[in-house]
């Protein structure tokens, strides 16, 4: 439940309280004066907008809107905990104020966009995992990120586009520091933990869209139903946008494209599923619409077309990645290769298998990526010689291991243990 206060022009009561019972209002409070109608009402979350694009038929009503929880109780007593049980997500004015209100400052922006941008590059410079984690907290992608996904379904060009500014302001931020600090800081070669952040995987889509869609539920849910606090999605929101804006500075100067482009990539990705899947969830499910608030009169041709544009934009990329093999989808293809190392390894009776492992390395040969598949086995046999079990493991996996990717260049380190 929502409370407001409501002061309207004398001799409007009896239409306020038909309006109150009409929108399943409780516990309402009569402070009318002899020259105004006030009153203190409770509204079911859901109800609070419809409510007021009712008491625009009076003439200049003032509100007061309190954006908390109210529990209201009333008779039967007996039915107190369905009472409380009730909750409902916010309405949709509630749900586009909210957003806009918690733009903040262009100094905390900048200011927050650096200090992770910082810590994402100690802990790519450091291969410190934790760092990552600690970037995604203050990183300030979140906000510009839901407010955007609002202006598509409010249909608000101006909402949009300062949105989108911020998004912008936001990575260039992360960008710049991140490349200031390696100028500062030198670096020769890549570290393991930038090698592995470049990677992109097949179902890179799915973090955007999951992040998108937890987003939005989050600000549509009053905090009484809200079983994931704020700062929770927000690091989701921040996880697939943090790692790779700190890695396109160190990128730049190292002058290593397929980094930068990779992390472009996924930057781009990330924003347009994370956008698409708010928005739907804000039209739907928050019912935030062009013509769906009390004040405001959006454009139905906006959230159409720049709908129409992310999800375009989204399969244009998903081309991009699956018709470029290996150079954005190598996360995953480790998986894939691993598997398939495992596979004809035992096809081998004569060896256990100890350990194996795939990944791909910061170089190309002959202008292609370069695999690694590396193994430790134990000899059955101990006859055989270390030398020639090497060499007949490794004939067995370049005869069999015919991967669907031509474009790649595979090296192997078998290791060999004795008993």
């Amino acid at each position: 439940m929502r409370q407001l206060t409501i002061k309207v022009p004398k001799g409007h009561k009896d239409q306020i309280l038909d309006a109150v019972s009409e929108f399943e209002g409780k516990n309402t409070i009569d402070l009318s004066s002899e020259k105004e109608d006030v009153f203190l009402i409770y509204l079911p979350n859901n109800k609070v907008n419809d409510f007021l694009k009712k008491l625009d038929d009076f003439e200049e009503p003032e509100i007061s809107l309190i954006p908390r929880g109210v529990i209201t109780l009333y008779p039967p007593a007996s039915e107190a905990p369905e009472q409380v049980a009730d909750v409902k997500p916010k309405s949709s004015m509630e749900i586009y104020l909210g957003g806009i209100q918690s733009v903040g400052s262009m100094f905390g922006l900048i200011g927050y966009s650096v200090a992770a941008g910082i810590i994402v590059w100690i802990g790519l410079y450091t291969t410190t995992v934790y760092l990552l984690v600690a970037a995604m907290l203050v990183a300030p992608f979140a906000g510009p990120a839901m407010n955007a996904a609002l202006a598509t379904a409010s249909g608000k060009m101006r909402l949009l586009i300062s949105s989108l500014k911020r998004y912008g302001l936001a990575m260039l931020s992360g960008i710049v520091t991140s490349f200031i600090l390696t100028l500062i800081f030198p670096l020769e070669t890549l570290t393991p933990l930038m090698i592995e952040v470049s990677h992109v995987s097949k179902v890179a889509l799915l973090l955007p869209v999951i992040s998108g869609f937890a987003g939005a539920i989050n600000i549509c849910q009053s905090e009484r139903d809200s079983l994931v606090s704020g700062a929770a999605v927000g690091i989701l929101v921040a996880a697939s946008l943090a790692p790779p804006v700190g890695l396109v500075g160190a990128g730049l100067y190292l002058m290593d494209w397929e980094i930068v482009f990779s992390s472009i990539f996924r930057i781009i990705l990330q924003l347009l599923g994370i956008h698409l899947a708010a928005t739907l969830v804000f039209y739907f499910y928050g019912k935030v619409t062009p013509k769906g608030i009390r004040f405001l009169q959006g454009s139905k041709k906006l959230m159409i077309l720049t709908s129409i544009i992310a999800f375009l934009g989204i399969g244009a990329m998903m081309f991009w990645q699956f018709s470029q093999p290996p150079f954005l989808r190598k996360a995953s293809m480790n998986t894939e290769l691993t598997e398939a190392l495992d596979k004809h390894l035992k096809e081998l009776d004569y060896i256990r298998i100890i350990n194996k492992n795939v990944y791909f390395t910061n170089t190309t040969i002959n202008g292609e990526p370069t695999v690694n598949f590396q193994a430790t086995v134990l000899p059955k046999d101990t006859v055989i010689s270390d030398e020639a079990l090497q060499s007949a493991i490794i004939q067995h996996l370049k005869e069999n291991l015919n991967y669907q990717d031509e474009n790649i260049h595979e090296v192997y380190e078998i290791g060999v243990v004795r008993e």
